[in-house]
């Protein structure tokens, strides 16, 4: 898979008050970038997943544990296969 690399400045202050390293604090950018990706709907599951460096299976449950649905089921396809359920 090819990679791009991409320069960012932090200032060196913010570093400092989160009192993590630059690894650190890089890879909770990819992280947090990829979940506000996902939320957007800029990005599917697996590609959010990919940019933060994780299986999918564990992009999930870390949606999840910040109360975002991995499923995107509006109230009106609830409805609809309600309807089919209710059919049967």
């Amino acid at each position: 898979m090819a990679m791009t690399q991409l320069k960012i400045e932090i200032p060196e202050s913010i570093i400092i008050a989160l009192n993590e390293s630059e690894n650190e604090f890089l890879k909770k950018m990819k992280i947090y970038s990829a979940m506000e990706y996902f939320k957007e709907n800029k990005l599917s599951l697996g590609k959010a997943a990919e940019l933060a460096g994780m299986k999918k299976i564990d992009f999930m449950m870390f949606l999840g544990e910040h109360n975002i649905p991995v499923i995107n089921y509006s109230t009106e396809d609830f409805e609809k296969e309600l309807e089919v359920l209710q059919k049967i």
